[in-house]
């Protein structure tokens, strides 16, 4: 009796689980089947161009590899999944799906809310390219017109990510003086991530953005000198997360290097 009832309990959470899981999981629709008025296909559309924007920006791919000695399809689809929230997509889930040979192939869905209260859900590729690496966030999953690739559509489950911890951005400056028109060598190496890794460091040189780069150390040249300048290094984590840092600088100028040197100065 005991046992039966035991049995019976664990069919009962089992099947709520299912039911839960069915009710929560994210329903990918192909736009055309959707049932949209014009207006809320035009409103899709607008959304969906403005998300393939974001996604095409090369500055932000982790630039890792697939496979031996790189990442698996999970790890990018959690950086680029952790990269759209931070630029403000606040649904966003990573799927899986297993296929018949046991890969696991995984991407993210990215919910767009329609002014009629629904909410479409839009696969996204994160390594879609032939090139080696991940050069930017990924591609919406098309096969053709308005039509979703179909191996993006279903999945077998719903990735529950760990909460990610921040990064930690920290600026080693040159060990000598810094002088105008001469380059000066910067350090992201003593950065660190509590729970991954660093993959971008982009550093900002007064009002000069330079390109994010996997490189733990950049060369800059201040053109004009004889006053402070604040230099900041922002990091990006392998879950997508940023933080900066900010330090100053004063650069000297020619004259104020060569009074230095030859101690001539008051």
């Amino acid at each position: 009796m005991v046992r039966r009832m035991v049995v019976w309990l664990v069919t009962v959470v089992s099947l709520l689980s299912l039911v839960s899981f069915a009710q929560s999981a994210p329903v990918v629709v192909q736009p055309l089947q959707a049932g949209y008025s014009s207006a809320l296909l035009t409103e899709f559309q607008n959304a969906v161009t403005n998300l393939e924007r974001t996604l095409a920006n090369h500055l932000l791919g982790s630039k890792k590899n697939l496979g031996s000695g790189g990442w698996t399809y999970q790890q990018f689809a959690a950086y680029t999944a952790g990269s759209l929230q931070r630029m403000g997509y606040t649904l966003v889930e990573v799927v899986v799906n297993t296929d018949s040979t046991g890969v696991a192939r995984a991407w993210v869905l990215v919910g767009i809310s329609l002014t009629d209260g629904s909410t479409a859900w839009v696969p996204v590729d994160p390594f879609p390219s032939d090139l080696p690496y991940q050069h930017d966030l990924g591609d919406v999953a098309w096969s053709g017109s308005m039509q979703f690739d179909a191996a993006f559509v279903a999945y077998h489950e719903v990735v529950q990510l760990s909460e990610n911890m921040l990064p930690i951005a920290r600026i080693r400056p040159p060990i000598n003086d810094v002088v105008e028109t001469k380059q000066s060598a910067w350090f992201g190496n003593t950065s660190v991530d509590p729970d991954g890794e660093i993959v971008l460091y982009q550093w900002t040189f007064g009002e000069h953005v330079q390109p994010a780069t996997y490189t733990l150390s950049v060369w800059y040249t201040f053109e004009s000198g004889g006053q402070d300048y604040p230099v900041t290094l922002t990091v990006t984590d392998s879950r997508g997360a940023q933080a900066s840092t900010t330090t100053s600088v004063y650069v000297m100028t020619l004259e104020e290097e060569e009074a230095d040197n030859c101690g001539c100065h008051d």
